[in-house]
């Protein structure tokens, strides 16, 4: 009698065990929490000594975020101006390295600073591609005329495979109305190649380029789209200018402003103040040294203001303006930026003038090359910026 209940029950007992297998990792040991977080494992809490409290509040460590180990590890800089300079020999036409801070003098409005900080060009980079994607740059132009989206994309693209290493982070924003962010930072150059042939291939934008609304974003930071993500919502960004260390923005454009909302003012006032090195490309010259005699005069006008632009950009914050012609010329344009960057020294000094009334100040660098007390200017070819224009408004509240 007792085999046959048995014989009953195993195949109960079977389906019941088996039910209990397949619900019991859908059913949650804890409390439900929202799909922004995560709820960490519970650990049995052990007592600690005196000693052991003491030293967490002195030296308190945060948990790292998954998501975030693959992110660069950026520090937002204190109210310290910083100065990239490249140093040239003009006999030999070779970039001087091996300078130490003692090699180093610089004056604000004629008064002597104090250099802080130095750093030299070895050291990794932090760099923005910012490629003019206006859908006018992809008008046909003659079969043996590239068009403007191709020389800028090509010249993305050899940057991308000359510059980047392992220790530096480079991001890649494009702008026609609006600027988007391709790619973030990384140092991943697959990522950073696929991230162009998307932008390349993105013909949604509008037959514009705001160059300097995109400067501004590129350099103070402020909301974005990503590319295909409109309905996302936009994303907040932070700007090169709080970044520490080696940072450049390698503009890729023809230079011509159609409608931002800031004047050209206003953008050199802004990327003065930055303290970020903006290496340019001027695109279009080919078929303007082509067909240029023949354009309306206004035309001829718009084009030279745009190089003209372009130029001052790159005086005013140390960085080089490169007019590209020929599509053979990417390869040597992007090894002088590669060096230019590599080479540059990172220098920082405090102002000893606390003045914050949004004036323009002047800054003169003085190199002494073999120590004797004297400057070798005359000597040297000097790449940095000549001026910045301080903060306007109280100084910040310290946290």
């Amino acid at each position: 009698m007792l085999s046959k209940v048995a014989g009953k029950a195993r195949p109960i007992l079977i389906s019941v065990l088996t039910l209990l297998l397949v619900i019991g990792p859908l059913v949650s040991r804890h409390p439900a929490v929202a799909q922004s977080g995560r709820q960490p494992d519970k650990k049995k809490v052990e007592k600690k000594t005196d000693v052991q409290k003491g030293a967490e509040t002195e030296n308190p460590q945060e948990p790292v975020p998954q998501e975030s180990k693959d992110e660069p590890h950026l520090k937002l800089s204190t109210q310290v101006v910083n100065v990239e300079v490249s140093v040239i020999d003009k006999k030999t036409h070779r970039l001087v390295t091996n300078l130490g801070k003692n090699n180093f003098t610089i004056y604000e409005d004629g008064v002597k600073q104090e250099v802080t900080n130095m750093a030299p060009g070895e050291g990794p980079a932090t760099v923005v591609l910012l490629l003019d994607n206006g859908f006018q740059n992809h008008y046909w132009q003659g079969y043996f005329n590239p068009t403007q989206a191709q020389e800028i994309f090509q010249s993305a693209a050899g940057f991308v495979q000359t510059f980047v290493k392992k220790s530096d982070y480079v991001s890649i924003v494009t702008f026609s109305m609006k600027p988007k962010v391709i790619q973030d930072f990384t140092n991943d150059r697959e990522r950073l190649y696929n991230a162009l042939m998307s932008a390349y291939r993105d013909l949604l934008n509008f037959s514009e380029s705001n160059i300097f609304d995109a400067l501004s974003f590129v350099l103070l930071g402020g909301k974005a789209i990503q590319l295909y993500e409109e309905n996302a919502g936009l994303g907040e960004y932070l700007g090169l200018q709080e970044i520490e260390g080696h940072t450049a923005v390698i503009l890729v454009t023809t230079g011509v402003d159609t409608f931002s909302r800031i004047t050209f003012d206003r953008a050199l006032k802004i990327v003065s103040q930055a303290g970020v090195p903006i290496f340019t490309i001027g695109v279009g010259n080919l078929v303007f040294k082509k067909y240029g005699d023949n354009w309306p005069a206004t035309a001829r006008l718009t084009m030279l203001q745009a190089q003209n632009e372009l130029n001052a950009f790159a005086q005013r914050t140390g960085g080089a303006y490169f007019p590209m012609t020929f599509e053979g010329e990417i390869p040597s344009i992007m090894k002088s930026i590669e060096a230019l960057l590599r080479t540059q020294y990172s220098l920082g000094y405090v102002p000893s003038n606390t003045r914050r009334e949004g004036k323009e100040r002047k800054i003169k660098l003085e190199v002494d090359l073999d120590g004797d007390g004297k400057p070798d200017n005359d000597k040297l070819e000097l790449h940095y910026r000549d001026r910045y224009v301080e903060p306007g408004g109280p100084p910040p509240k310290k946290s």
